[in-house]
């Protein structure tokens, strides 16, 4: 297919608005990706000659299939906000602190473990705004915080969100337009060669591979972050041995639990099993090897003896997320069919609306949940609007053929090199669309399309996407506002990204290398999984 210069700049242009309402103008996502979602429903009437029936028909499927993911972002904000409000939070915060006064380690305790957890049960950048005053709350100073926070995001969103970000981000493609990209890939696909007339892809088999090789590459960023989050906050005067042992320690434990979780579970736990998993390695480690050598004032935690300090057990503070913990595996493999087939974003949120419900009666905070509930609204308001046209600009790239135009231009340009350029594509996204699973959404049909060009694995270039879109949480507009709010620094933004740019690139050169890896020598054949 030879692609026109005026049809890969029309092809383009959707992306080119988002990116420069939202970098160039400043201007907030949700009504930029509003403004782009109109514009590309009048480009594909008048240019590429779509009927008016299907461009509505597509952006309906996006606005309803926006609202569910958006449901499930609600419920994991209304956790959050009755832990905020019933102190239980501070009560958390509290027990880190007893753990170790030493600054190092609480960073990589709370906006690494925990907040991997944070982001593994709840995604949407979520962690950015928590972790960041949670650390400020043991006396980390602010650019600090909120930098800590957004670096160690770019870990765990890869497969957040209890797998929204892998299947509520590759499931609408594979489900809905996996059938034809089989048959176009039955001549340039080599472990598809020998399949017969094959009518349909086995999604949760695909997305099991998908996830397995996303964790591959996850574990050596993970490996590295502590480390790499430790030296762009302090430099060489950071590390010890002890702190160095530390942090590569807690870095394997958590990476090599989303490669265990992520191969053989799927794509729904290995983010809140790795913040959990890690979690205890970090304690034990602190309580088993913990050297006898004084931490240097430097990075020692001064505690202020006035504040008074919660009377709340600790089991209270955690029993929502312990409850999370065994509810949500529990209904994933054993609630009825038809309530897990309500939708992925539907029986989760649904369960964690649950369990906060339960939490609020551990917490005695039941009759103040309406309120809680108003609040979460609120709070996801912006993600809604901008989910749903999101979803409904990719639909119709798809259905013009702008994303097949896109694809073949870039499988022509970069070739062989194609999958490590997936990953920053995956960072683009979600730049753009302020989360890793927006940007799945609108690549994964424009990857699969070049795997088919190029015979290269799709679950493998989706993981790559989905790593990379994981590492565009760092330097996310609506992440970086959010980070810089909560921690009360005003006008810093710029600072932050500036902070933060250096380890993204770092953790981009790493994952392109990874990519050519799997895809060429370790994993050439993981399949896309047939019917």
């Amino acid at each position: 297919m030879e692609v026109g210069n005026l049809d890969l700049f029309l092809s383009l242009t959707p992306l080119i608005v988002v990116v420069v309402g939202v970098v160039g103008l400043k201007k907030s996502a949700k009504w930029v990706s509003l403004v782009a979602m109109v514009y590309t429903m009048v480009l594909s009437v008048l240019y590429f000659k779509t009927e008016v029936f299907e461009v509505i028909r597509q952006t309906k499927i996006g606005i309803i299939e926006g609202s569910k993911m958006v449901y499930m972002i609600w419920a994991a904000f209304l956790i959050l906000n009755m832990l905020i409000h019933t102190g239980a939070m501070d009560r958390i915060k509290e027990i880190i602190a007893e753990l170790t006064l030493d600054r190092r380690k609480q960073i990589i305790i709370v906006a690494f473990c925990f907040g991997g957890f944070l982001e593994g049960v709840a995604g949407a950048g979520t962690p950015a705004a928590v972790a960041g005053p949670f650390l400020m709350a043991l006396g980390l100073p602010a650019l600090e915080a909120a930098t800590a926070a957004l670096i160690f995001n770019g870990i765990a969103a890869a497969l957040g969100a209890a797998g929204l970000t892998t299947i509520g981000g590759f499931s609408p493609y594979l489900s809905t337009q996996g059938a034809e990209v089989v048959q176009e890939m039955m001549n340039t696909v080599p472990y598809l060669a020998k399949v017969a007339a094959p009518t349909a892809i086995d999604v949760d088999a695909t997305i099991m591979n998908i996830s397995m090789a996303t964790s591959f590459i996850q574990f050596f960023g993970a490996l590295i972050c502590p480390a790499l989050v430790l030296f762009v906050l302090y430099g060489k005067k950071a590390f010890d041995k002890e702190i160095a042992c530390f942090a590569v320690f807690v870095g394997f434990v958590y990476g090599i639990s989303l490669v265990i979780i992520g191969t053989f579970l799927g794509a729904e736990f290995p983010t809140i099993c790795a913040g959990i998993f890690s979690l205890l390695a970090s304690v034990l480690y602190i309580k088993l090897f913990n050297r006898s050598t004084e931490t240097p004032e430097d990075f020692k935690l001064v505690l202020d003896e006035s504040v008074e300090k919660s009377s709340m057990s600790a089991w209270s503070a955690v029993a929502t997320y312990l409850i999370l913990m065994i509810v949500l595996p529990s209904v994933r493999f054993f609630a009825p069919r038809w309530f897990i087939g309500l939708g992925f974003a539907v029986w989760i949120g649904t369960t964690m609306a649950f369990v906060c419900f339960i939490g609020s009666i551990i917490l005695k905070a039941t009759p103040s949940m309406p309120k809680y509930a108003k609040e979460s609204l609120f709070s996801v308001v912006g993600a809604l609007i901008a989910m749903a046209a999101l979803l409904a600009l990719a639909n119709l790239m798809k259905v013009t053929g702008m994303l097949t135009i896109i694809a073949t231009a870039l499988a022509e340009v970069t070739g062989a090199l194609y999958p490590a350029f997936a990953a920053i594509i995956g960072s683009l996204g979600s730049f753009v669309a302020g989360t890793t699973t927006g940007s799945n959404i609108m690549f994964s049909a424009l990857h699969a399309k070049a795997c088919t060009i190029l015979g290269l694995s799709i679950p493998v270039v989706f993981a790559a996407q989905s790593a990379g879109g994981a590492l565009g949480n760092m330097i996310c507009t609506n992440n970086v506002v959010a980070a810089c709010t909560t921690v009360g620094l005003k006008n810093s933004e710029g600072i932050v990204m500036r902070k933060v740019f250096k380890p993204i690139c770092v953790l981009w050169s790493l994952y392109a290398v990874l990519a050519l890896i799997y895809v060429y020598i370790l994993l050439p054949n993981l399949p896309v999984v047939l019917k």
